[in-house]
């Protein structure tokens, strides 16, 4: 079986792709039923964990409404983001894997997933597949050989290093909450202001530094909208790894600063994004970095602290320089294990994810944008999470995918390896002194990342794959563009 570690969420490479986040492991024996559908008067049991914690009251009620129709119980366990992988890959070890799960926490490619035997192909209706928009399924990405094997949920437009702030924190330092900061230069003298109103035990900054795939999120983000023109440390145009481009190294010194001049919470190195955001919703800092799903979460587990939350765009490095993000087209939410006897039964309740009324109750618990934006306005939402989203439209721009333009990218990313240390660890080494120099610790990174693709294309072409370096470089890619189909 393959050896899994943390997350990377890279879906325009063909990695495994995810959201947000919750609460306990539970790697209990699973209760299997048929494959076929439950004779009349019987009960099945689809086991099913999912890691989007503003979602769990919406899919307990579309899991309710399936076991009246179908006579199909559903047992549903939410999971926290930092420990869904390592529960998934117990599990897989035991023959105990759920029947349905989100993969977070899974960092290889899905290919190399599928063919390990994580996931099996859906049979999704004609009615289901017909109310995904035209291209929402992606080969290489949800769909592989022609069949389906997941669908996303959830609108590619959105970046997940937003400024989150504390308005009571901020109006108490003198600053307008409806003028947040946008800049570097303003984020820190804003953070200081709030550390120097505040008093003892208050900071500006709360950073979930203890997970190392967050970090290489925002950090990604950041240099996105700091001029890198890319996405995963790699140019669209050329396909090289640059990790140690300017936009990089800026943003993680800004990062390095903010500590070094007092303003970020001392020992955050332990906390990953439910800690460091439950301690700030505390009261214990007044800017938080993190994805649309916030609001969700403060909605449904930190309800004190609602009327509190604003949130402003992502920070650029210099006054005037638009907020830019670039996505590929958004994977998989959900995935059917390889293992499982519930092909039907499963591929009938994920049917029911493709409809008008799941995408506004996705709205209403404001996790990442639901595929179908239209349900936003339609959706009752904090005012803060309806900020956010507009704010994605006009920013986030559809990126080129390696796999899109040849398939066969796709069996380099099965002979990958997790490249360590990442993006995430080499921040936190840059944190804790082990690493010294930012831009050599980014040049090592951007040469081993290289050196590991070079790796896996000779792999992949021994065995067949007909790939070559052009494969990654779109020279035709342009800046705030979106790269939509037609272009490949």
């Amino acid at each position: 079986m393959a050896q899994l570690s943390r997350r990377r969420l890279l879906g325009a490479s063909g990695l495994a792709v995810a959201g947000s986040l919750l609460a306990s492991c539970d790697t209990a024996p699973r209760v299997g039923g048929g494959n076929a559908a439950p004779a009349p008067g019987s009960t099945a049991t689809l086991r099913w964990w999912d890691h989007f914690n503003p979602l769990q009251d919406l899919h307990k009620q579309v899991f309710a409404e399936f076991e009246k129709d179908a006579g199909v119980t559903v047992e549903y366990t939410a999971q926290q983001t930092a420990k869904m992988g390592q529960a998934l890959q117990l599990a897989k070890q035991s023959h105990q894997l759920p029947d349905v799960h989100s993969n977070v926490g899974l960092n290889l490619p899905l290919a190399a997933l599928i063919k390990d035997n994580w996931y099996q192909p859906l049979d999704l209706d004609d009615d289901a597949l017909g109310r995904l928009p035209d291209g929402s399924l992606v080969e290489g990405i949800t769909t592989f050989d022609g069949k389906v094997y997941s669908f996303p949920i959830f609108n590619f437009r959105q970046y997940w290093a937003a400024t989150w702030f504390n308005k009571d924190l901020v109006s108490k330092a003198g600053l307008d909450p409806a003028s947040p900061p946008e800049t570097y230069d303003d984020f820190r003298t804003s953070a200081r202001k709030v550390r120097t109103a505040g008093g003892d035990g208050i900071y500006g900054w709360m950073l979930a530094l203890g997970q190392p795939d967050r970090i290489a999120e925002q950090i990604g983000f950041l240099a996105q909208a700091g001029g890198f023109e890319g996405a995963g440390g790699q140019l669209f145009r050329t396909g090289e790894f640059a990790y140690h481009h300017e936009a990089y190294v800026h943003a993680v010194e800004f990062w390095l600063a903010m500590e070094k001049d007092g303003l970020l919470v001392p020992g955050t190195q332990s906390f990953n994004d439910k800690i460091a955001r439950a301690r700030w919703a505390t009261g214990m800092a007044g800017f938080y970095f993190d994805g649309p799903w916030c609001a969700g979460v403060v909605a449904q587990d930190l309800k004190q602290f609602a009327d509190k939350l604003d949130v402003g765009p992502m920070l650029v490095p210099e006054q005037g320089m638009p907020v830019t993000a670039y996505r590929g087209p958004t994977g998989g939410a959900f995935w059917l294990s390889g293992e499982s006897k519930q092909r039907a039964n499963a591929s009938k309740l994920l049917g029911r994810l493709t409809t008008p009324d799941y995408y506004v109750g996705l709205a209403e618990n404001m996790d990442q944008p639901p595929l179908d934006l239209a349900a936003v306005e339609k959706a009752e939402v904090h005012p803060a999470y309806k900020k956010v989203v507009g704010m994605f439209q006009d920013s986030v721009f559809l990126a080129p995918v390696p796999v899109v333009k040849n398939p066969d990218v796709a069996r380099v990313n099965a002979e990958s390896k997790e490249v360590l240390p990442g993006l995430g660890e080499t921040v936190q080494g840059l944190f804790s002194g082990d690493l010294g120099n930012v831009r050599a610790a980014l040049k090592d990174l951007s040469d081993r990342s290289e050196r590991d693709r070079e790796a896996a294309t000779a792999a992949a072409k021994r065995k067949g794959a007909k790939v070559q370096p052009e494969d990654w470089a779109f020279p035709d890619w342009k800046a705030r563009e979106d790269y939509t189909a037609d272009r490949y």
